[in-house]
């Protein structure tokens, strides 16, 4: 007798799954079938991939059954799938866009047996020297198996050594580790290999995941095959790196999250900068000593252009032209290629900033436009009622030139996806991630053919250059003032990925910043090596504001979004929904309660033609 099968296509339009019969043939197959298999089926003629989603489907009556196809290979196992079905509810997507992730990117026949997870004697050796804020760490995450378990923050410098979280991880059993970028996540694929450790690299070593003891991958590792975890490190949990910014806007960390939860594994946040996100909902904050914090940060200089001469110019303050003109690498940042709106007083040098949010105003024709509000001002300084103002017009490429003539020496552009090359410079992906952590990315001595040079780009040429005797962001202020509430964040994980190009503070690197706000909450963090205050200040902040992740946002876009929000508004849960918009064609959906926002994503019926669906959004 066939056994029936429900089997969800690989087509994210149909978010559905249809019943099929399995033939006897594939049955007895080499490839098991089980939930999670990857099939072939016909759909309207049309030959499609999908995941088998339930065994022993009930058959309906009076209709005629097709039968599967093909046996194409081994799928994500059935706690994956369970996962997608939790995850296309989360970030209101299909559960297909997951499984894609969560499947190999080649036909797999069969998994190797899993051996019994045993620490290696190198690694068992090493553990007796494991500082006493990793074990606390681990201490303070108590798992318990299906509970609302919460994560531990671990707080650590951007240059410390973040391998005792690995190896205390793997003490306890099999582990999952996520990185931002794939070649931190090959070195420390590597130095585990070499300490002994059965090791898999996610996503590529799909198969091997399903055995291993340690699982190291960057986002889509969040998907591995892995078995029941014993333990989840989610390393630099700040990182944009490990949240999509293509719809649905899924994030890596809350998968691995919740992975742990389910599976009762301890889990782990660690990095620089704990985000607001991270805080929201964890058991405890984890701090290494503070002279050891301390000690993870380069020298923060902070050039307040408020006190420059005038004469110094638009860009560049006397203590930048006096680093640009000494024998050290540099690298300049600056996240502007055209004519940007920042506006600053001609008088006084304040910068023009709304009263409310803090935000950078718009000049236009002397007025000034309020970036959130639309609220509209005459152009007068608060501080000292001059109506004239200067704006920050340079971009990169007019800065290089005239950084050119005031170092008399080569200066190299890097904005998007160009390289540098004019040092000697790797371009590979090693190179490609200056913003790896300390252990896993020991710092090479420079190669004698990388002469001391300059850079200057947006901030991918922080990505791009691995190493620098200083760094130099010339317009921070935009960063702090962009019109997004995310820009605090963004701005200081900025310093995050700068400071692990000059290295700790007992090297000679530093770190320099221009700007009109030099008493910051943003630079104080830094400069004490201390982002308490200022965390605390921004969760207060977003909570007074409701915005992420004291209440829960959605941004609906597209040709067939009015419809959408028609639904919505006319849903079960309209009461709780604060709908507005549209703004330059989106919506912006928010709800004090979470769940309750997702719920009536998932209940909105979505009409037929193009639709972005976008919760919790990086760039809002």
């Amino acid at each position: 007798m066939q056994r029936a099968m429900q089997v969800l296509v690989d087509e994210p339009a149909i978010d559905r799954e249809f019943t099929y019969l399995l033939p006897p043939e594939l049955a007895s197959g080499r490839v098991p079938v089980t939930v999670g298999t990857i099939v072939r089926v016909v759909l309207n003629r049309r030959r499609l991939r999908g995941w088998v989603t339930e065994l022993d489907a009930p058959v309906p009556s009076g209709r005629e059954l097709a039968s599967i196809s093909s046996v194409v290979g081994v799928g994500p196992p059935p706690h994956v799938v369970e996962l997608a079905r939790w995850a296309a509810w989360r970030w209101a997507g299909t559960r297909a866009h997951f499984l894609r992730t969560a499947s190999p990117d080649r036909v797999v026949g069969g998994l190797p047996v899993a051996r019994s997870a045993s620490l290696p004697n190198a690694l068992a050796r090493e553990s007796a020297d494991i500082p006493e804020w990793a074990r606390a760490a681990f201490g303070a995450a108590v798992p318990s198996a299906g509970s609302d378990g919460l994560p531990t923050v671990v707080r650590l410098g951007p240059c410390a050594d973040e391998w005792p979280l690995v190896v205390e991880a793997l003490r306890g059993g099999r582990a999952l580790v996520l990185v931002p970028t794939a070649a931190w996540a090959a070195r420390l694929v590597g130095r585990l290999r070499q300490a002994g450790v059965p090791t898999a690299f996610a996503p590529r070593d799909w198969a091997g995941a399903a055995s291993a003891h340690a699982v190291v991958g960057t986002r889509a590792g969040a998907w591995a095959p892995c078995g029941r975890l014993d333990a989840v490190v989610v390393l630099d949990e700040h990182d944009e790196a490990y949240q999509s910014e293509a719809a649905p806007t899924w994030n890596a960390r809350d998968v691995a999250v919740e992975r742990a939860r389910r599976d009762g594994a301890r889990c782990l946040l660690a990095g620089p900068m704990p985000s607001p996100d991270a805080l929201s909902s964890v058991s405890s904050v984890i701090t290494a000593a503070k002279a050891d914090e301390r000690e993870a940060w380069p020298r923060l200089q902070i050039a307040d252009r408020r006190q420059d001469d005038p004469a110094t110019g638009e860009w560049c303050g006397e203590a930048l032209a006096e680093l640009l003109r000494s024998d050290d690498t540099v690298v300049c940042v600056l996240n502007r290629t055209g004519r940007a709106r920042l506006a600053y007083c001609a008088s006084c040098g304040e910068l023009a900033r709304s009263r409310t949010s803090g935000r950078a105003l718009r000049l236009e024709k002397q007025q000034f436009t309020d970036p959130d509000s639309g609220d509209v001002r005459p152009a007068v300084c608060e501080f000292c009622g001059a109506t004239k103002f200067r704006r920050a017009r340079v971009g990169v490429k007019g800065v290089a030139e005239e950084m050119e003539r005031l170092a008399r020496r080569p200066v190299t552009q890097v904005v998007g996806g160009a390289s540098p090359d004019a040092t000697g410079a790797s371009t590979g992906p090693a190179a490609a991630d200056a913003g790896a952590g300390a252990s896993s990315r020991r710092r090479l001595p420079r190669p004698q053919a990388m002469r001391p040079a300059l850079f200057i780009g947006t901030e991918a040429v922080l990505h791009r250059v691995p190493s620098a005797d200083a760094v130099a962001f010339v317009d921070f202020d935009q960063e702090l003032t962009a019109p997004r509430y995310r820009a605090a964040e963004e701005a200081f994980a900025l310093l995050v990925r700068a400071a692990r190009l000059v290295g700790p503070r007992s090297g000679s690197g530093s770190i320099l910043v221009q700007t009109r706000l030099p008493d910051h909450p943003v630079l104080a963090a830094a400069a004490e090596a201390d982002p308490s205050d200022w965390l605390r200040a921004e969760v207060e902040r977003r909570s007074a504001m409701r915005q992420p992740p004291a209440a829960a946002w959605a941004l609906v876009s597209g040709a067939a979004a009015p419809g959408y929000v028609e639904t919505l508004s006319a849903g079960l849960h309209a009461e709780a929904l604060d709908i507005a918009g549209p703004a330059d064609g989106t919506w912006r959906i928010r709800s004090d309660n979470q769940s309750v926002l997702l719920d009536a994503l998932a209940a909105a019926e979505r009409p037929s033609g193009r639709l972005r669906v976008a919760v919790d959004p990086l760039r809002a």
